[in-house]
C-alpha cells in the first residue's frame, strides 16, 4: 500500500497540528523531561560535526533531526547551514537514520528528498502495541516494534509517538544496529531532540535552528520557550 494511503490511518496527520501533538504528549511529563534538556555537546554549527569529531567521540550511528537541523521549515532541500555535512549523509562507515516528529504528508517528502537515508517513524496502536515504519529508497516496512514481525496497519487509528519520548530514540538505535553508546542524537530542539536522547541514555548534540524565520509564528514562540527553560536550567 502507497504511503499516502497508509498516512489516512494515523492520527495527527496535518501539518497544523504535529507541533501541538508533541506538547499534549509531553506534557504529563514536563519535569522529567526539562531534566534532560542539557545535550552533551552544543555545537556552533553542524560544520563542528566532522570525522575528526566523530573518531574523538567513538560515534558510529547518527540520528537526525530535519526541520530547523537539516531543511529549514519544510523545505524540500537541504538548508544552506546543512552543506558541510552533505558528505557525511553519505557515508556508509556510519549508521543514520532521520527520526523527525513531523506529519504524515512531510514524512513521505522525506523519503524523496533523503532517500539513501532510512525515515523512521513509531506508533501506539489501538491494542495499546507499539508499530514501527521505516521508509527508505522508496521502500515502506511497518513491523511491530516488540518482535520484528511485518505489520499492516488497520483500518483504525495509530498515534504517533513523538520526541522526546524515549521510544522513539531506542527504536532508532535498534534501527542503526549500533551500541546506544555510540550513537548520537542531532538536533536544534533542547525539549525534543535533546531531551528525547537524555531519556534514551544517548549522547545528543545541540546546532542551532537553521531558518528560523521560515518557522510560522507559532513554533518560533515554542523555540523561544525551549531555549528560556534551557537557559533557566542553567
Amino acid at each position: 500500500m502507497e504511503t499516502a494511503d497508509r498516512a489516512a490511518r494515523v492520527r495527527g496527520g496535518r501539518r497544523k497540528r504535529d507541533w501541538l501533538d508533541t506538547v499534549r504528549q509531553s506534557l504529563p511529563v514536563a519535569w522529567r523531561v526539562a531534566r534532560r534538556t542539557a545535550p552533551t555537546f552544543d555545537l556552533g554549527s553542524l560544520a563542528e560535526l566532522d570525522e575528526a569529531f566523530l573518531g574523538e567521540h567513538g560515534i558510529r550511528g547518527l540520528l537526525w533531526d530535519v526541520d530547523g537541523t537539516l531543511t529549514h521549515y519544510h523545505a524540500s532541500g537541504l538548508a544552506p547551514e546543512a552543506e558541510p555535512v552533505r558528505p557525511l549523509l553519505s557515508r556508509s562507515d556510519v549508521a543514520q537514520a532521520i527520526v523527525s516528529n513531523c506529519d504524515e504528508d512531510r514524512f513521505a517528502e522525506l523519503g524523496r528528498i533523503f532517500p539513501g537515508l532510512p525515515i523512521l517513524k513509531l506508533y501506539e496502536s489501538a491494542g495499546g502495541g507499539v508499530v514501527g515504519r521505516r521508509l527508505e529508497r522508496g521502500r515502506e516496512r511497518w513491523f511491530t516494534a516488540e518482535s520484528g514481525a511485518l505489520y499492516d496497519p488497520p483500518a483504525v487509528e495509530l498515534v504517533a509517538v513523538r520526541k522526546p519520548d524515549a521510544r522513539i530514540i531506542r527504536f532508532g538505535v535498534e534501527q542503526l544496529g549500533v551500541p546506544s553508546g555510540e550513537v548520537l542524537m542531532v538536533g536544534d530542539q533542547y525539549w525534543t531532540d535533546v531531551a528525547g536522547a537524555g531519556l534514551a541514555g544517548v549522547r545528543s548534540a545541540r546546532v542551532p535552528t537553521a531558518g528560523r524565520p521560515t518557522f510560522p509564528p507559532a513554533l518560533r514562540a515554542f523555540q523561544s520557550f525551549d531555549g528560556l527553560v534551557r537557559r533557566l536550567l542553567g
